[in-house]
C-alpha cells in the first residue's frame, strides 16, 4: 500500500526492544550532497545510535539493533542508483514491522532508536503533500498520474483511437507501443485530433474528475503545452491547482512529480 495510507498503522507499531528509524535526505539538488554525503550521514548517524545503545543498551539490544542497523545499511546501498530526494526507512526487531520508501520529496536526516516508529516528519509531509492528480497532455495522449506524501501510487494512460473513435485507458507505461505503424495512419490520426481535440478532451474530462473524486484527491496540476492546457482545464469539474506550461510526457514519473512539485515551492 502507499505510505499515506498505512500512516495511522504505523500509529500503533511498538516494540519494546526497539525500533529503528531512519530519515535520510539525498537530494542530489541539495549542494551538500554533490559527493555523495548521504553515505557518510547513513554511517555516522548508525554509529552515533550504537554508542548509545552500547553505553545503556543490554546484551539483547544491542545484538538486535546490529541486525536492523546492518539490515538498513544493505537496504539503502541496494536501492542507491533509484534514490530520488529522500529514503525512509524503520523497521522493528521482532520483524513485524518494516517500512523503505523511495520519496520524490525531501526530508531532514535524522535517525531514531524508540520503542515506536517516530513519524513527525511523515505527519508534516502529508500535510505538506497530500494526494493530488497529474495530468499530462501531449495532444491524444494524456497521462494521469495519482501521487501523495512524495510517492507516486498510480499512473494511467489515455490515448485516443481512431478505429473505434473513443479513448482507450492503459494501466502505467502499457500503452508505449499504442502508436500506429503506417504513417498514414499517424497523419490521419493527427489531422483528426486537430479537427475534433476540444470534442475528444471534453469525452476525456469526465473520466479525469470521477478519478480524482473516487481516489479522494485534493485537485490537479495540468502539464502540457498552453494550448492543451486550455483546451482541457475549461472542461475540467476538479479543482486545478497549477498548470504547468511544459511538454513532459515522455519523462520518467518521478522526474515529473520532482518539476511540478519544485514549480509549486518556487
Amino acid at each position: 500500500m502507499a505510505l499515506i495510507e498505512d500512516l495511522n498503522d504505523f500509529k500503533h507499531q511498538t516494540d519494546e526492544t526497539g525500533i529503528l528509524t531512519i530519515y535520510l535526505n539525498t537530494d542530489f539538488a541539495d549542494g551538500s550532497q554533490h559527493g555523495g554525503e548521504w553515505k557518510i550521514r547513513l554511517k555516522n548517524g548508525l554509529k552515533k545510535i550504537k554508542e548509545y545503545i552500547d553505553t545503556s543498551g543490554t546484551k539483547e539490544e544491542q545484538k538486535a539493533y546490529k541486525k536492523l542497523a546492518d539490515m538498513a545499511n544493505q537496504h539503502i546501498y541496494d536501492e542507491q542508483m533509484n534514490l530520488q530526494k529522500s529514503f525512509v526507512f524503520m523497521a522493528s526487531v521482532n520483524g513485524e514491522f518494516l517500512v523503505e520508501k523511495i520519496l520524490q520529496v525531501p526530508v531532514e536526516t535524522e535517525f531514531h532508536w524508540e520503542t515506536y516508529p517516530v513519524l513527525d516528519q511523515l505527519e508534516e509531509l502529508q500535510t505538506e503533500f497530500p494526494g493530488v492528480g497529474v495530468i499530462l497532455v501531449q495532444k491524444s495522449d494524456v497521462v494521469f498520474i495519482d501521487a501523495a506524501l512524495g510517492e507516486i501510487r498510480d499512473e494511467k494512460q489515455f490515448s485516443w483511437e481512431v478505429e473505434s473513435e473513443d479513448w482507450k485507458q492503459y494501466k502505467g507505461n502499457a500503452s508505449a507501443d499504442r502508436t500506429a505503424s503506417g504513417s498514414n495512419q499517424v497523419d490521419e490520426l493527427q489531422q483528426r485530433f486537430e479537427e475534433n481535440r476540444h470534442r475528444w478532451y471534453k469525452n476525456l474530462a469526465p473520466v479525469i474528475d470521477k478519478e480524482v473524486k473516487q481516489r479522494q484527491l485534493a485537485g490537479l496540476y495540468v502539464v502540457g503545452n498552453k494550448e492543451s492546457i486550455r483546451d482541457v482545464e475549461q472542461h475540467l469539474n476538479t479543482k486545478i491547482i497549477n498548470t504547468i506550461p511544459k511538454n513532459l510526457i515522455s519523462k520518467p514519473s518521478h522526474e515529473v512529480l520532482n518539476i511540478v512539485y519544485d514549480e509549486e515551492v518556487r
